[in-house]
């Protein structure tokens, strides 16, 4: 056996790099390149060794044994080992492709794109990977090993996304619910994204939820709260309020297949119009009834006396908890009024501060004008007439001791609605707090993958890359769901994850012989707890 210090040939391919910082000459492989937060090229490398000054042949270290193991085996008659054709990552597009395999993913993207899914699950695979910003995808190609054969540049795949038809996609998303067989509740929300691009049709102003002073594109998804799976979503015009777009999201989801589901929906959706559709069409659903309601706060009066006693309590959440059935919209339901005593403290010192706020804002008034009703929920309020005001105040208030105690007797209360009579409080409760899964999704989709701003110019550019991103978040939203639940790997975040696949690296040599490196104790806990073979890394 060769001695692992023996001198070896250099390296010629680009991932080389030399540093002589002290008049020695080390060598360095290029285990990660891309663009900063700032858009500047820069790498990841990891020294190999040193240059011989005099045979200007490579010292090796450990490093380097690590990563092309096959030299190990060199005889010692071996004066030229075979020289490394690739060395490119395997383990996130590998295990990826094994995830997309398990879920039906990849049947459900070649029955639908028989010509295009290898390049759909590529860009996806690399979207999860790099975030939306096409412009890197030859580089990291180039250092990653996938299944695509012929070359692909960031061209290639904007070309990709404007060639995907509502009709293409429309099938898939028909193929892809088939796919989730299993009955659950689906919890429904919608976010925003934002675009500087004058060009995309369905960019207009609205309520930007990021606060963006730039159009926006509304986006709606379901998302299963027992998978943490995305079954399907849509894209419509930023203008238009979320409560009114929920009955064309819910029949485009009828029409795909997506009709016997239960619904998880945000409090804003509780309108007359909404009622009257999920009625209409016997969807069985789980909302919050707002605070400021009238309706809410004849729930929690009547009731909470009845609330905080032992045997309404819910142990697995430290609640308390009463049903009664009620009447909104001229539709029959059940009323979940609950009680927490951490939010009872978090909504009085809430309370407080807010007649602080108003009470600092009537002392400022320098002129006479309409009292809001905001003010008379907690003073008693007089304004002077002008002209009739000679040095005295422009306006007189005291705070009204038996609004302040009304409002202190709700602290802590809060009321979810629930149109099946056989659920208990429990039930409800764990299924609205499972909502915070679209939540996760969306936080997941604009900064895990960087759509908070699209970053394309043309409407069917748009289409075709948020199709692709939905793909990348299906498969982020299984691992994360998987990885959370498991001892050895839910204290890793998932940029860690991602960190240590990419460490497999396979090593392809001039003759097409493949060495991977071998595998560390981190990255079997995680390839294990995916369910992804090891043997799938074997040479």
């Amino acid at each position: 056996m060769t001695l692992k210090n023996q001198p070896i040939p250099i390296p010629t391919k680009k991932t080389i790099t030399r540093k002589a910082p002290n008049g020695t000459q080390y060598i360095y492989y290029t285990i990660r390149a891309y663009r900063n937060k700032n858009g500047k090229p820069t790498s990841q490398t990891i020294s190999i060794g040193k240059k011989d000054p005099n045979t200007n042949m490579l010292i090796p270290n450990r490093n380097y044994h690590d990563l092309f193991p096959n030299q190990n085996q060199t005889t010692t008659t071996t004066t030229n080992p075979t020289p490394i054709k690739t060395i490119q990552s395997t383990g996130t597009t590998t295990t990826l492709t094994h995830i997309a395999n398990q879920l039906q993913l990849t049947t459900t993207l070649q029955n639908t794109f028989p010509e295009k899914h290898n390049q759909l699950l590529t860009t996806a695979i690399y979207m999860l990977c790099q975030g939306n910003t096409i412009s890197y995808i030859q580089d990291w190609l180039d250092q990653t090993q996938t299944t695509l054969t012929e070359p692909f540049t960031d061209i290639d795949a904007s070309k990709l996304f404007a060639n995907i038809t509502p009709q293409e996609k429309n099938t898939f998303f028909t193929n892809w619910i088939k796919t989730r067989k299993d009955k659950e509740y689906h919890a429904y929300d919608v976010t925003s994204l934002s675009t500087h691009s004058n060009n995309l049709e369905l960019a207009e102003w609205g309520y930007n939820r990021d606060h963006d002073k730039l159009p926006q594109i509304n986006l709606g998804i379901y998302y299963g709260v027992t998978s943490h799976i995305p079954a399907y979503y849509a894209l419509y015009n930023g203008s238009i309020p979320d409560k009114s777009y929920l009955e064309f999201m819910m029949t485009n989801a009828q029409k795909l297949g997506l009709n016997a589901i239960n619904l998880i929906l945000d409090r804003i959706f509780v309108t007359e119009d909404n009622f009257n559709y999920l009625y209409q069409n016997s969807y069985d659903f789980v909302t919050a009834l707002a605070a400021d309601r009238v309706e809410a706060r004849k729930l929690v009066d009547e009731n909470k006396l009845e609330v905080r006693k032992l045997a309404n309590r819910i142990g697995e959440f430290e609640v308390y908890g009463v049903k009664c059935p009620v009447e909104l919209y001229g539709h029959s339901l059940w009323a979940h009024v609950y009680f927490d005593a951490e939010k009872a403290a978090f909504d009085e010192k809430a309370l407080y501060l807010r007649i602080e706020r108003l009470e600092a804002e009537l002392l400022s008034m320098n002129k006479p004008c309409k009292v809001d009703k905001r003010f008379k929920d907690y003073f008693k309020v007089e304004m002077s007439v002008e002209g009739e005001r000679v040095g005295g105040d422009v306006v007189s208030f005291v705070l009204d001791g038996g609004l302040v105690d009304r409002w202190l007797g709700r602290a802590g209360f809060f009321v979810l609605l629930c149109s099946d009579g056989g659920l208990s409080c429990g039930e409800v409760l764990g299924l609205y707090r499972e909502r915070d899964v679209v939540e996760k999704g969306f936080y997941a989709f604009k900064c895990g993958l960087d759509f908070r701003r699209v970053r394309v110019h043309w409407s069917r550019t748009l289409e075709g890359k948020v199709f692709v991103g939905f793909l990348a978040l299906v498969l982020r939203s299984y691992m994360v769901r998987v990885l959370r639940v498991s001892v050895g790997t839910k204290h890793l975040s998932f940029d860690r994850v991602l960190l240590e696949l990419a460490k497999i690296r396979v090593v392809t040599l001039a003759d097409q012989t493949r060495v991977v490196t071998p595998l560390t104790k981190l990255q079997r806990t995680i390839l294990e707890t995916l369910k992804v073979p090891l043997d799938t890394f074997s040479t």
